[in-house]
């Protein structure tokens, strides 16, 4: 089992999270997810002067995207100024992307915008890195 299908399954099955419904998009978001971490964690690698470097700097980014960008709390119940900020990170934007799909029940047109800013994310470190 690929290592993001496993929390789509637990929702799905364990949790009655319909992801199934639309299983392609799905896919989309979490390949533009995933995409974007991999940089991040390409990023980190090259950047950091040794292991423990690695593990302070990953630790930093899971809790400050993850934070700011509503996996803790949705977005929707803070304030205006702290949503705005959360969208600055692109997790917020892989929220957007899975709560149109699951919370919303939109489909395909919904993750468009979401998709195509984690992929733009994904493609900054790189040029930073240069």
């Amino acid at each position: 089992m690929q290592a993001g299908a496993g929390p789509v399954a637990v929702g799905q099955l364990g949790f009655g999270v319909n992801y199934l419904r639309e299983p392609l998009t799905v896919l989309l978001v979490m390949v533009a997810l995933a995409s974007w971490v991999a940089s991040l964690g390409l990023f980190i690698g090259t950047m950091a002067k040794g292991e423990e470097q690695v593990v302070l700097w990953s630790l930093m980014c899971m809790f400050v995207f993850s934070a700011l960008g509503g996996a803790w709390f949705p977005l929707e119940f803070t304030g205006q100024t702290f949503s705005t900020i959360g969208h600055l990170t692109p997790s917020a934007w892989a929220m957007d992307g899975f709560q149109n799909i699951v919370v919303r029940e939109l489909g395909l047109r919904s993750i468009g915008l979401p998709a195509g800013i984690l992929l733009i994310y994904a493609a900054a470190p790189q040029r930073i890195a240069r």
